[in-house]
């Protein structure tokens, strides 16, 4: 545990004298900000807040949720991550983020996006995500579950999950379909617009992966991004190009390029290759043949030319024709574009997809980008070849004396602790042996031992910070999960230390429900 890391990315300016303002707001016909200067100091705000708004356990708990801070996660096991995502509100694990206004590119059953707008924002998708849609009725009387009349929204996962998602066939550089599994709020992070040559644009996070021409990268390193103290953009080192939404592929062998390239490079005329593809025979007046309308229509739609070229008397013998293929549907392919510039946007909430399948990535605003949560597997090859210690990459817990689920104590010796970290190092060369060999990286990555050390951000509104406290912050919670409480826990006290002063002396612990 002595590797873990816990660092502040941001965090709102007086936290207190914020949820002070909301608090008024709400039992003042002024308009608070314009009485701004006679303010309570942060302090006395806090002292405030913990009197009349915690002390008394009344409820009205929302102005608590303004206040935000977020937090910079390193060298925790997997498992950790996986145990805090479950905590849904305000919480958001993410290496990557976009803007709300960013388009996601669904298709239909037929791989096209163009006949129907079915793409939605990711904002959107969060909403309905998160809140289901609209119904189309009202409930005249009260729900099932006690839910009042009216309007209400209803639960709508299972439909977003079956939409047809468009991702990238990284091997083919082909477009196929894939999934939503889940969809997240990132919280308020610093976002950059980057615009691409032929227009399109994509407002992210510096630290959202696009996949360029040189495979995946950051967004800062794709461009090598430098920027000020404040955000904005200092220069751009290089010159980057991002794969974006394809270009029709064809598979007729005189409109392909590389055949026609091919056929050059082996010194052959135009007459010559013209003759080779017998598309000049379509010019040849003594081998037209006159068809009504309703015969020349059947024979195409039915793939009936080369049964046609044998019954008619033919001029010329077919018997080089091939049989007409069947179309296999529009393909799309992935192109480079280059990036003409980067600049920032402010701070801004920002959003996530994690996709289901093989492939890992989505259409976002025309450009193949990254999902979330996904991790790469460059630190197990070098894990393998020994650039890199195998307990910077494996969690194991320390030699020691533990207790299992049912209380019964056991020692973790260290013999058996050295063991397991031959164990994982093995894992790391077996990894190394399937990538090398051609094997994805999800598939030799889901072979490996589940705690693998991994870095996440991870934002909290204050009132969902305290509920993640409550319930991991306690004695029967998973040791490093509490680790990871007792290392957020400072950043918090000097963060709103009232509100840290009275959580401490009545709720830590004791595992009660955040207000």
């Amino acid at each position: 545990m002595d590797r873990f890391r816990v660092e502040v990315i941001s965090q709102t300016p007086n936290p207190q004298q914020v949820i002070y303002a909301a608090l008024h707001q709400d039992y003042t016909e002024n308009f608070v900000f314009d009485d701004r200067d006679s303010w309570p100091s942060d302090a006395e705000c806090g002292e405030i807040i913990v009197k009349r708004l915690l002390a008394g356990d009344r409820g009205h708990y929302g102005p608590l949720e303004h206040p935000q801070i977020i937090f910079n996660c390193g060298y925790f096991p997997h498992s950790v991550m996986q145990q805090a995502r479950t905590h849904r509100v305000g919480v958001s694990f993410d290496v990557q983020c976009l803007a709300a206004d960013t388009t996601i590119t669904f298709v239909d059953c037929e791989g096209s996006a163009g006949k129907k707008n079915l793409s939605k924002t990711i904002g959107e998708l969060y909403d309905l995500w998160t809140n289901g849609e609209k119904a189309i009725r009202s409930r005249s009387i009260q729900g099932r579950n006690g839910e009042p009349p009216g309007e209400y929204r209803r639960d709508c996962k299972q439909r977003i999950r079956k939409m047809r998602l468009r991702v990238l066939n990284e091997q083919t550089g082909l477009f196929e379909v894939g999934h939503i599994k889940d969809v997240m709020c990132s919280g308020i992070q610093p976002v950059y617009k980057v615009t691409l040559e032929d227009g399109k644009t994509l407002e992210c996070t510096t630290n959202h992966r696009l996949f360029t021409a040189n495979g995946w990268q950051t967004m800062k390193d794709a461009v090598g991004l430098t920027t000020a103290s404040d955000g904005n953009v200092v220069s751009i080192a290089k010159n980057s190009y991002v794969m974006c939404n394809g270009l029709s592929v064809t598979d007729r062998l005189y409109t392909e390029k590389s055949w026609l390239e091919a056929q050059i490079t082996k010194g052959l005329t135009i007459k010559e290759i013209a003759g080779l593809s017998d598309q000049s025979l379509a010019y040849d007046f003594d081998n037209l043949v006159t068809l009504c309308k309703e015969c020349h229509e059947y024979i195409h739609q039915n793939n009936l030319e080369l049964e046609f070229a044998k019954a008619y008397s033919p001029i010329l013998e077919p018997q080089n024709w091939q049989v007409k293929p069947k179309p296999k549907g529009r393909k799309l392919r992935s192109h480079p574009v280059k990036v003409n510039s980067v600049e920032y946007v402010g701070e801004q909430m920002t959003y996530d997809l994690e996709v289901d399948g093989e492939w890992h990535n989505f259409v976002a605003n025309g450009l193949v980008v990254h999902n979330s949560l996904r991790y790469t597997g460059n630190q197990f090859l070098d894990a393998a070849i020994g650039k890199k210690d195998i307990e910077d990459i494996f969690y194991l817990r320390p030699v020691d004396y533990y207790t299992d689920r049912e209380g019964k104590k056991y020692y973790y010796s260290p013999e058996q602790r050295q063991k397991d970290l031959e164990w994982c190092l093995e894992a790391a060369k077996r990894y190394k042996i399937d990538f090398d060999g051609g094997m994805s990286e999800e598939h030799a990555r889901g072979k490996l031992p589940f705690d693998y050390r991994q870095h996440f951000v991870v934002s909290f509104n204050l009132r969902s910070f305290l509920h993640f406290a409550d319930l991991r912050n306690k004695k029967n919670a998973q040791l490093e999960i509490q680790k990871l409480c007792e290392m957020m826990w400072p950043h918090f006290e000097n963060w709103a230390p009232d509100i840290a002063k009275w959580y401490t002396t009545t709720r830590l612990g004791k595992a009660r429900l955040a207000p």
